[in-house]
């Protein structure tokens, strides 16, 4: 297997992990039994609900635990991507699949400043301690912001999952 195929590989690899991080935020977004403790008739996926009404914040801590873990993985990802995947494309790749890979690395600086915003909102939200008025009202915002980035970056590494078929097709042809 050739580096190129190799990093590419890799790159496909870590967009299953980072999936399935996104799948384990969203639950904790969604805490069913905080939501039955708020006594709540509809359906909880549309709630942010952090943290149970009796748990310190605990809720909250594991939340941004995970949201930092998804940063830290996205981070080293996105890096993986603008050096070694980046590399191998000038490399190996065409002009086309150069200029495709560029169009995307761009969009990495959009979803950072992302990420970092709602870890900012998990801060605003932990100052203001038990105060139901400060984390729901911040909490629901960040909910729908999760789901949207989500969203994006499933959609964002959906391209990139096509692009990276390409650049494989490309290398078997050689």
């Amino acid at each position: 297997m050739s580096e190129a195929l190799s990093v590419v590989e890799q790159i496909l690899d870590d967009h299953e992990r980072i999936h399935a991080e996104f799948q384990t935020l969203g639950q904790v977004s969604g805490d069913v039994e905080a939501a039955a403790v708020l006594g709540s008739d509809t359906t909880t996926k549309d709630y942010f609900v952090p943290k149970s009404l009796d748990d310190q914040g605990q809720g909250l801590m594991h939340w941004k635990q995970l949201l930092q873990s998804i940063d830290s993985g996205l981070k080293a990802h996105f890096h993986k991507e603008e050096t070694a995947l980046s590399e191998a494309f000038n490399r190996e790749g065409t002009p086309e699949l150069q200029a495709a890979l560029q169009q995307l690395l761009s969009e990495h600086d959009e979803i950072n400043k992302r990420i970092a915003k709602l870890l900012k909102d998990a801060d605003d939200i932990a100052s203001g301690g038990a105060k139901i008025e400060v984390w729901e009202g911040k909490g629901w915002g960040m909910k729908i912001n999760i789901d949207r980035l989500r969203q994006d970056i499933e959609s964002h590494a959906e391209r990139e999952r096509e692009l990276l078929g390409r650049m494989k097709n490309h290398l078997h042809k050689r």
